[in-house]
């Protein structure tokens, strides 16, 4: 594996992605979490677990689960969108957020001026070999983009994990995990936005050892700021920073 660690700071010009939204878009399906029974459409249902949304569409979240999660699985051909607009989600044995199968792929959208907190707890049980294994868990291709402010912490493993690839486009991001903060099967490019990690080994990551084309780190935008015990930037076929700003402390 072709690893790179850059120490120091790395400056060009930030570029950013906001996502402005109208509470009233028409469409948008409002859900408020903590609710017995789901209200709208048939797209979303509230589960034992916390919700589950199986079309397509955009979504309107609010509110607080102090144990469960948001869990999207579409069957179907079609966007999924998730405007989080105050959330506070803790799952203790999984992923606060998981995403399955979505094409072409999920977006999670930071809604302006919103604080989103997102947790897990240290006894992640795994419907697979090690995963569902971050606070975010998408099977997707996923993008993080959005003017407001997210906070994910991690009892055990990984922040953000995509299978597919990974985009982030905006919003202020703040990620604690004893393992990697950020990780794409197939790439991680980021574009803008603020994101700092606090990672226990690597602090963002890419994987994919079976394409000559994925596996790599891309950073064009945005303000990255990585503490890390192992590697700053793991990947596997290349990494490029070409603009934003990039500063990395080793933890040990």
């Amino acid at each position: 594996m072709k690893r790179l660690l850059i120490f120091g700071l790395v400056t060009a010009l930030l570029l950013t992605c906001a996502a402005p939204i109208q509470a009233c878009a028409e469409g948008m399906v409002t859900i408020q979490l903590g609710e017995k029974e789901a209200a709208g459409s048939g797209s979303w249902s509230v589960t034992e677990n916390g919700i589950r949304i199986s079309e397509p569409g955009e979504y309107l979240i609010s509110g607080t689960l102090e144990e469960g999660q948001i869990f999207v699985d579409c069957g179907q051909e079609g966007k999924v969108t998730l405007y989080l607009n105050g959330v506070n989600v803790h799952h203790e044995t999984g992923p606060a957020i998981q995403i399955g199968k979505c094409s072409p792929r999920a977006v999670i959208s930071l809604v302006e001026g919103s604080r989103n907190s997102l947790s897990n707890g240290k006894n992640l049980i795994f419907e697979e070999e090690d995963e569902p294994d971050g606070v975010i868990f998408s099977r997707s291709d996923l993008t993080v983009e959005g003017s407001g402010q997210l906070e994910i912490l991690a009892g055990a493993m990984n922040g953000i994990v995509s299978k597919d690839d990974l985009k982030i486009r905006g919003g202020e991001v703040v990620i604690e995990a004893p393992n990697h903060g950020i990780k794409g099967k197939d790439c991680v490019e980021i574009s803008g936005g603020s994101i700092r990690i606090q990672a226990g080994k690597d602090g963002i990551k890419s994987t994919n050892k079976n394409d000559p084309d994925r596996g790599y780190i891309d950073m064009t935008g945005g303000e990255v700021t990585i503490e890390c015990g192992d590697d700053a930037l793991s990947f596997i076929t290349g990494c490029t920073v070409t603009g934003g700003s990039l500063r990395i402390t080793m933890l040990k």
